[in-house]
């Protein structure tokens, strides 16, 4: 009997503890451009999505991996002016990371993280009334660079939070048509998750 007992308060405390951990978490942000290159990701935001999950606990520190989707999309209307033209620009980023989220033992609440990934860009051009010579009508092109993430989160319960984050992307562009180019996007993201 005393065993039986036993056994049930070990299962008891390891699955409390278990849940306590809460190592997923999911999240949805409102990404910001806030990069200068126009061209390639000045578009507005529209939505991030994202998913994570804490696997190792070194102290205060914990590491981890995720992975966030982010669409942008602009309608550009030029039809007023000579030689004009519409189109339509999409971005998708596909951004999966490792990072790690510290515990500050006198800000519970707050928990900074610092991440490291890759960004994989990948924009579609739809052009209507666009001079051929200068750029097809419709196009589809992958870009990507390393990626650096620096956020904050506010636990508002042990379950729901709400977040700030920034990321810098060195993109790497490769064409057939333009020599390679290396430049800068920046990213604001504001939002909140749901851990579990």
């Amino acid at each position: 009997m005393t065993r039986k007992i036993l056994f049930s308060v070990v299962l008891l405390a390891t699955i409390s503890l278990t849940a306590q951990e809460k190592k997923w978490s999911v999240e949805a942000n409102y990404p910001i451009s806030i990069s200068d290159n126009e061209v390639r990701t000045d578009l507005p935001g529209i939505v991030d999505l994202g998913i994570k999950y804490r696997f190792l606990e070194i102290g205060f520190a914990r590491l981890g991996a995720g992975i966030s989707a982010g669409v942008f999309h602009e309608d550009l209307d030029l039809n007023e002016l000579p030689g004009a033209f519409t189109t339509k620009r999409t971005n998708w980023l596909i951004q999966p990371r490792v990072f790690m989220e510290f515990k500050i033992p006198a800000l519970e609440k707050f928990r900074p993280a610092i991440g490291l990934g890759y960004t994989v860009v990948r924009s579609k051009f739809d052009n209507e009334h666009f001079p051929i010579e200068i750029r097809p009508e419709s196009r589809t092109d992958t870009d990507g660079g390393i990626n650096i993430n620096v956020g904050i989160s506010y636990d508002i319960t042990k379950r729901i939070f709400i977040q700030a984050q920034y990321d810098y992307v060195r993109n790497n562009i490769t064409r057939s048509d333009l020599p390679d180019i290396n430049e800068d996007s920046m990213f604001l993201k504001f939002g909140a998750g749901f851990r579990f």
